[in-house]
């Protein structure tokens, strides 16, 4: 404490009151405790529940800490006081190579293409490393998982969430990666004229379903025929299979031109919207 107190004018009660201040030559640091990435730490008011980087204990909202926010790196008080003491020896992470960047706590490193995903939508640390360590693994499906998940996040209300979803999938071998339409699956993109959403997660679900494929897409085609929105018809159908839930009857009735003119008047398609609404019946 002695060391910590000699480098600050004024005594230790002044000393900690400027804790509270951003200073603005942290190259002094006069042997203060310090984030893994060498950073001074402020003293700070909890604004909610945080927890302690080093004994992992709870910091609740109004308790004072020590902290780092570029590096969401937390002390609690006892904590700081036996770093500043030398009584406790912070672990460093070993010095990362300059192209890789590595978590500022673990000093895991971080694939780059996981890093600027998670940048990019604003994806939590503790998610990040989550990722990070689940695709360790997928080095033949990288590039096209990393795919995948960029499409689908980039049309997500809560991409953070999203991504926690895809991780389980990862881990539970349901999750497919950004992959070429297989032809029949082509063939509904082009003929009802899905959207990306839906032909994105149309792709990946029927390729995920070797088993059914056939009976899937011929459950989904008979109610694309006579459907008036067919992305969201395949979003429901989708939504349902994989449930296995009953699903909806065909509506009766003509298939919308624009569907059924597609292929330049090929009377297949006005052929089976009757077809199949007789066959029904």
């Amino acid at each position: 404490a002695a060391q910590w107190a000699a480098g600050h004018s004024g005594g230790g009660s002044r000393a900690r009151c400027a804790m509270g201040r951003k200073k603005k030559d942290t190259e002094k640091n006069d042997g203060a405790p310090t984030c893994p990435n060498s950073h001074a730490l402020e003293r700070r008011v909890a604004d909610g529940d945080y927890e302690c980087d080093v004994c992992s204990g709870d910091i609740g909202s109004g308790v004072c800490f020590f902290g780092c926010s570029p590096c969401d790196y937390s002390l609690c008080n006892t904590c700081y006081i036996k770093v500043a003491t030398g009584e406790l020896e912070l672990n460093r992470p070993a010095p990362a190579r300059h192209d890789v960047p590595a978590d500022v706590i673990t000093g895991q490193r971080i694939d780059p293409d996981v890093a600027e995903l998670c940048e990019h939508f604003t994806i939590e640390d503790r998610i990040m490393l989550k990722l990070n360590e689940v695709m360790r693994d997928r080095h033949a499906t990288f590039g096209s998982d990393m795919e995948k998940l960029w499409e689908e996040l980039s049309h997500a209300r809560s991409p953070a969430g999203l991504l926690m979803a895809k991780i389980r999938q990862i881990q539970d071998g349901s999750f497919v990666g950004k992959v070429a339409a297989p032809k029949e699956v082509q063939r509904l993109i082009d003929k009802y004229r899905l959207d990306n959403d839906a032909r994105t997660k149309l792709t990946g679900f029927i390729c995920s379903r070797t088993e059914s494929q056939d009976k899937d897409l011929y459950e989904i085609e008979r109610r694309l025929e006579t459907s008036g929105n067919p992305s969201a018809t395949v979003m429901m159908m989708i939504v349902k299979l994989h449930r296995g839930e009953k699903l909806p009857e065909p509506l009766r009735g003509t298939p919308h031109r624009d569907f059924a003119d597609l292929a330049g008047g090929n009377p297949r398609g006005g052929g089976g919207g009757s077809g199949g609404g007789g066959g029904i019946g």
